[in-house]
């Protein structure tokens, strides 16, 4: 009976977990052993903070400055990532016309998630904590390239530990992946650099 239910938990869990760890490494993987993370690639470009802004702050400078930095056919496919931490710095912000420029799941966004400039926003723990370099991103994935193969196996055994009446479990998801380019763009009437993958500077 204990192993009945045991299996069953893990079962459950595993998967949520694998899940976790691919997320993570796709924001943040270092490329040995693991897929090259956003974060970590050669395409990702930094908006700068505003001068002289607040230490662990989000102004409307920082939404639009990084909006302008992103690739402009990634505007279609691109999503908001931020830390919930970072979300309360949202709700007051507004353009230049007194128009807001978050707007809350429901109601005049009329999605089951928020938006910045129509895009989804998304919360995600695997964002830097607020004021920190990745504590809200602009990204749009369709140009991170995953490479699976096969699914999540899951074993399990008596076998293996059968002297202490024990059950053993394994997993295995085998994942590969990296951005689809290799650096930034320089766009030809441009100095500013472009790219799918936009993060926002350290605020401290």
């Amino acid at each position: 009976m204990d192993q009945t239910a045991l299996a069953g938990m893990v079962e459950r869990i595993m998967p949520q977990e694998i899940a976790f760890a691919t997320e993570a490494s796709i924001l943040g993987g270092s490329g040995s052993g693991q897929p090259l993370g956003i974060s970590n690639s050669n395409v990702v470009v930094t908006q700068a903070k505003k001068s002289g802004q607040t230490a662990t702050t989000i102004v409307t400078e920082n939404i639009t400055g990084m909006y302008s930095r992103l690739w402009a056919p990634s505007r279609a496919t691109s999503i908001w990532i931020l830390n919930q931490d970072a979300e309360p710095q949202l709700t007051t912000l507004a353009d230049s016309n007194g128009n807001a420029l978050y707007i809350p799941p429901g109601g005049l966004s009329d999605t089951p998630y928020s938006r910045i400039f129509n895009r989804p926003v998304i919360m995600s723990e695997h964002c830097a904590t607020l004021g920190t370099v990745g504590d809200i991103q602009l990204l749009d994935l369709s140009q991170w390239l995953a490479v699976t193969k096969g699914g999540i196996r899951g074993d399990s055994s008596m076998h293996v530990r059968f002297l202490y009446d024990e059950r053993t479990f394994r997993w295995m998801f085998r994942i590969g992946g990296q951005p689809t380019w290799n650096s930034a763009l320089t766009p030809l009437n441009s100095s500013s650099t472009l790219s799918p993958f936009v993060n926002l500077a350290t605020r401290s």
